[in-house]
């Protein structure tokens, strides 16, 4: 598991400075791919299972509120790479954002994906986004 998000996570390059480079790969890495991975899923089960089809608010089935929860989602996957970095005590860098900013696209894709998969379920919206 560690693998793949060092591979994911190293995309975007090798953490700076390089005496952080085992605390990233083995601790940073693996906990914020997960959460982001949990939080994406949670969010889309809340958008699609609990909003619109245990409530059956048929307001909310709208792209634009799609795009709510995923901007959210992006939002809470920025924060959380950072928050997981300095929780680890890394040093202050500018790597930390770039992670941070890749978290959110990684976010935003993890939560398309999920949609794609979990939206037949929803009675209200099981054509959002399209």
């Amino acid at each position: 598991m560690k693998a793949l998000f060092r591979s994911i996570y190293e995309l975007i390059g090798a953490p700076q400075p390089p005496a952080d480079t085992p605390v990233y790969r083995d601790v940073v890495f693996p906990n914020i791919g997960l959460l982001n991975i949990g939080i994406s899923l949670a969010l889309v089960v809340i958008f699609y299972y609990v909003i619109n089809r245990m409530m059956g608010v048929a307001t909310f089935n709208k792209g634009r509120h799609w795009a709510i929860f995923l901007v959210l989602n992006a939002l809470i996957a920025f924060g959380i790479a950072i928050s997981q970095a300095h929780a680890q005590q890394v040093t202050d860098h500018s790597y930390i954002y770039w992670l941070a900013t890749w978290n959110a696209i990684l976010g935003l894709i993890w939560f398309f994906l999920f949609s794609l998969i979990l939206r037949k379920g929803s009675t209200n919206a099981s054509t959002t986004p399209f």
